[in-house]
């Protein structure tokens, strides 16, 4: 894969490889890699604030554990929704 970016990009990105000592690719990789979190988690947070999915489904959506999205909406103080239904989802996924 290719991507040109502009000369402001670019430079950051060789900033960042010197501070950090490691190459450009690997900068452009992480970054990348934290890109795609980011958008995985608020993609699911606002599916999950439109009441489209369920706890379980945003966990999925953002690929983290059903914990980690709990301790998500309690940093960004938003409410969630477990009730048993979502327990039975839960249940069901994890043990067959």
């Amino acid at each position: 894969m290719a991507a040109r970016v502009s000369k402001e990009m670019s430079d950051l990105i060789t900033e960042i490889s010197t501070e950090e000592k490691v190459d450009r690719s690997t900068v452009v990789r992480r970054l990348l890699d934290m890109g795609v979190r980011d958008w995985r988690i608020q993609t699911a947070l606002d599916r999950y604030g439109q009441g489209s999915i369920t706890l379980l489904k945003a966990a999925e959506v953002a690929g983290v554990s059903i914990y980690e999205m709990i301790g998500i909406l309690e940093e960004r103080r938003i409410p969630y929704r477990y009730d048993i239904s979502d327990l039975e989802e839960y249940v069901k996924r994890r043990y067959g």
